[in-house]
């Protein structure tokens, strides 16, 4: 069965509904190097692999977007990553802002099974990248992450932070990514405190200050029961 999931277009509000096809989740894909490899050493303090090459792609199933509100996880040590999202859908293409959640604990084991763990969470909403393509540079997003009561700045960047579209259009080509009902995650930026928060809820936007718009989510991390074994 499909994964089918039902955008609305912005800001006509038409919807656009995609049977989700293949997916890629982007690594180490920041503009500035040094900004990665900060990313690569928080990761690796956690007993993350060092890549052997940057940026990195990685195909996983396609019934792992969702625009869901919940997630449920195995275990507490898991986190949100903000990124930017294209999806071609209807001969168009097509952005909006998402979170890659990952199992942190998976990740030191391999980081391709942690991207398969859990959902790639996206916002309903989306915008036509020819809409915001001659100003992407503008273009902000910011997450924001909840433990209890207390809510702190998370991520916060430019999407220009991130390799463009464009930078990734040969890597697009070779792997056949730019097809109709295909999503790319876009990999994420550093976090504000310099470290990674296993928190129980994240909220996320797209801002495009030229047009006025924002598009934002968000959603909640539930722990599952401990196994009886």
């Amino acid at each position: 069965m499909k994964n089918h999931l039902t955008l609305r277009e912005q800001p006509s509000g038409k919807e656009i509904g995609v049977d989700v096809n293949r997916v890629f989740n982007a690594g180490y894909a920041g503009s500035d190097q040094e900004k990665v490899q900060e990313h690569i050493d928080e990761l690796a303090k956690l007993g993350v692999p060092t890549p052997q090459t940057t940026p990195t792609l990685y195909p996983i199933a396609n019934n792992n977007p969702t625009t869901d509100g919940t997630i449920q996880v195995q275990h507490k040590e898991t986190s949100g990553e903000i990124e930017y999202v294209l999806i071609w859908a209807e001969g168009e293409l097509y952005v909006t802002v998402g979170s890659d959640h990952t199992d942190r604990r998976l990740e030191t084991f391999s980081v391709p099974m942690s991207k398969q763990a859990y959902p790639n969470i996206i916002a309903s909403d989306i915008w036509k990248y020819s809409d915001v393509k001659d100003h992407w540079d503008r273009i902000t997003f910011a997450c924001w992450a909840s433990s209890g009561d207390e809510k702190e700045l998370y991520q916060q960047g430019k999407v220009t932070d991130l390799m463009t579209p464009e930078e990734w259009a040969p890597h697009f080509e070779s792997m056949q990514v730019h097809t109709e009902g295909n999503f790319f995650f876009s990999a994420t930026i550093n976090t504000v405190a310099k470290s990674l928060a296993f928190a129980d809820y994240y909220e996320f936007e797209l801002h495009d200050p030229v047009r006025n718009q924002t598009i934002r989510h968000a959603y909640r991390v539930e722990q599952l029961q401990q196994p009886v074994e």
